[in-house]
């Protein structure tokens, strides 16, 4: 079957496109999926994974789109066979995806944007900050608590206990339980410590201040709020130390405020990103469409060639029986139409075949029957003559035998060329008839028709042969004595037209067209031509205009010609001479043969 290997290649590109159109969205969406668990915001055109994921795919699919359109516009524009319906299929494919991922994609971002611009968004916002503030007050209000009770009672305890810290974080634990820790320092060395551990002050030098908070402590799972306050001990020394209370704020404020933070940072985002975002939506809709058209013109490629694969091969299959290369049996695929319509075309080929046999059957019985015809008139011709000369002698001898010798030699002679030429006549037809199958060898064409021309320019001294316009390089497969033959035959043919003293032109030409390659022969005469009305029989066998011919040399030119697998016609004007064109198949020679080596 003939069959077009372009639908095949297209199957290796389209599953390579898909893979890499797959791969793309699942690493978009990993990407996106990581970088919004890491940022409450939207993520960062400038990383380098973002720019992979979101520039050089769609610029990849771009480019393969643009190469295969403007590559399927060129094969149009050259009228390629099948490439207008590859172009409408492209066309229809890609409206499709336009029609359905182009409407759903713009409404979806409109409706995207214009949700993050509802009064909605404005008021989640201003929740957001209320329950943040009000957080803030929490802890302000925390530490106003804190610093009042250490002014309040850090004094006096010190002063009636010394530098105690069990006792002071018990008399401090009395009206706040959430004080944990109480650290007494003098500068860098720590004197006494009472409480969790966690709340240990891990500044090796604290600041030049009486009074004031410490930076907030975050140690294990707890936040604490530090106030440090300098006192005097009452022992009559004046020593003044450094007392720090730690207050451990409640965990579930603090999950709370963490919560809040996020909140008001991605809404602080969203906010501030409005006009960025439609880039996002832009980026990403590139990257779910643009692999569509690529994926439609590929399939829309691939779908013309599933079409023109049969079509293609039905094509063929008609060209080559009507150049009358022969018939050519495609596979049928069973189960699609294509299949069917292969099938109805093998069993119109057989018909035809049929038909053709039957035609060249009773075509071969009337022309031996025309043959048979044309014979007995031939013969009956000379058989009148010799019957009449034996008549003549017999009736001579009856009646007056002693003068018969006036008349014997005369009708002996008569009775001897007739007989001659039915000799002639029926060699001619017995050579017509048994014409042995041709032994077909490689030949340089000049070098053959430059040896007929020669034998044949020393019987037509007055004739002038041309032979300087075929190719030396020339060859072709044929049977060397019938070719000469049938050069020969069209030679004395061009003579007798020209009254032995014309002009002979031969040249030869190698022709190529979509479907073969043949070599091309034409013997041009300037004789006296032949009318149009006898043009058709010139080849008939026995159809001649001479007085002396048989009729069989331009029957057997034709055979000769016929049975190397060419063709032979002619054109002619009367007065003006006639052009004989040969066709004979043009192959290729083998390699291993040189001109040198070819028969000449």
């Amino acid at each position: 079957m003939i069959a077009g290997a372009k639908g095949r290649r297209r199957i290796p590109e389209i599953a390579v496109v898909s893979i890499i159109y797959l791969v793309s969205l699942i690493s978009s969406f990993l990407f996106l999926q990581e970088a919004f668990r890491r940022s409450p915001g939207l993520p960062d055109f400038g990383s380098r994974i973002t720019a992979i994921l979101l520039a050089l795919l769609p610029l990849a699919f771009l480019f393969v789109f643009f190469a295969s359109l403007i590559r399927s516009l060129k094969q149009a524009k050259h009228n390629e066979w099948g490439s207008r319906l590859r172009l409408k299929l492209i066309v229809l494919f890609v409206s499709a995806i336009i029609l359905s991922a182009g409407p759903p994609s713009l409404f979806m971002s409109l409706l995207t944007l214009r949700t993050m611009e509802l009064p909605a968004t404005a008021a989640i916002q201003e929740a957001i900050d209320g329950s943040f503030d009000l957080a803030l007050a929490y802890y302000s209000e925390q530490d106003t608590r804190l610093e009042t009770l250490s002014r309040l009672l850090v004094p006096q305890a010190i002063k009636q206990h010394g530098p105690d810290a069990a006792a002071l974080l018990r008399e401090l634990q009395q009206f706040e339980p959430a004080i944990q820790g109480v650290e007494i320092r003098s500068g860098a060395t720590s004197l006494s410590f009472a409480g969790n551990n966690e709340t240990r002050t891990p500044e090796p030098i604290l600041p030049a201040l009486d009074a004031g908070f410490l930076a907030r402590l975050a140690a294990g799972n707890g936040s604490w709020s530090r106030f440090m306050l300098r006192t005097a001990v009452a022992d009559g020394t004046g020593q003044s130390v450094a007392v720090i209370i730690a207050m451990r704020y409640p965990d579930i404020l603090e999950e709370s405020a963490r919560t809040l933070s996020i909140a008001r940072t991605s809404m602080g985002s969203i906010a501030g990103q409005t006009i960025g975002f439609g880039q996002y939506l832009v980026f990403f809709i590139t990257i779910y469409i643009v692999p569509l058209f690529t994926l439609a013109l590929l399939f829309a490629l691939a779908a013309g060639d599933m079409l023109l694969r049969p079509i293609n091969s039905l094509e063929q299959a008609f060209r080559r029986v009507r150049s009358g290369l022969g018939q050519i049996k495609l596979l049928a695929k069973h189960g699609d139409e294509a299949g069917l319509l292969v099938e109805s075309f093998n069993s119109m080929l057989d018909t035809i075949e049929r038909s053709r046999d039957d035609e060249l059957r009773n075509e071969k019985i009337g022309v031996w029957r025309d043959i048979a015809r044309r014979l007995a008139h031939e013969l009956r011709n000379p058989l009148t003559p010799i019957k009449l000369s034996a008549e003549r002698v017999l009736r001579r001898y009856r009646n007056d035998p002693t003068t018969i010798g006036e008349i014997l030699e005369k009708s002996m002679i008569a009775i001897v060329q007739e007989t001659s030429n039915m000799e002639n006549l029926l060699g001619e037809f017995q050579d017509f008839a048994r014409l042995p199958e041709a032994q077909k060898n490689w030949l340089n064409l000049a070098a053959l028709v430059q040896e007929t021309v020669l034998l044949y320019s020393a019987s037509y001294p007055s004739m002038h042969f041309e032979i300087g316009t075929i190719d030396p390089t020339i060859t072709v497969k044929a049977d060397r004595g019938y070719l000469k033959q049938a050069f020969g035959n069209l030679l004395t043919n061009a003579a007798d037209a020209t009254d032995y003293r014309g002009l002979v032109e031969i040249r030869a030409d190698l022709v190529k067209t979509a479907d073969s390659r043949y070599c091309r022969i034409q013997l041009r005469d300037n004789g006296h031509g032949i009318p149009a009305a006898l043009a058709e029989k010139i080849f008939s066998p026995y159809f001649t205009t001479k007085k002396h011919g048989t009729g069989l040399g331009l029957a057997v030119v034709e055979h000769v010609v016929n049975s190397h697998g060419g063709t032979i016609r002619l054109e002619s004007s009367e007065g003006l001479g006639t052009v004989f064109y040969i066709d004979l198949p043009a192959e290729d020679p083998p390699a291993a043969a040189s001109p040198g080596q070819q028969e000449s």
